[in-house]
């Protein structure tokens, strides 16, 4: 007997804005993966990594990402889809 193997389908949920759809399709046009580490993250906001890891301190100017360890060299991860919802949210629209 085979047992019937159920293929489950996973949708995402839409991303906020056309904005943040367009910059993340670009992100993953431009090869990054759906997670990007913080040196990733500082090429795509044009700063250094020392600058990602003072806002990591300071608690703002990132988007919201995952600690993978207990240590305090930890490994951050970013979601590219909080990537781009940060980044649309941090357009400013002119006249």
């Amino acid at each position: 007997m085979q047992a019937s193997i159920k293929q489950s389908k996973t949708t995402f949920k839409p991303l906020s804005s056309p904005e943040a759809q367009t910059i993340f399709d670009d992100l993953r046009a431009a090869g990054y993966g759906l997670n990007i580490n913080k040196k990733q993250y500082a090429e795509i906001a044009n700063c250094s990594v020392s600058a990602v890891d003072n806002y990591i301190g300071k608690g703002y100017g990132v988007p919201s990402y995952k600690k993978i360890g207990h240590q305090r060299n930890a490994r951050v991860l970013f979601s590219l889809r909080d990537v781009a919802e940060y980044l649309a949210a941090q357009t400013v629209q002119t006249a």
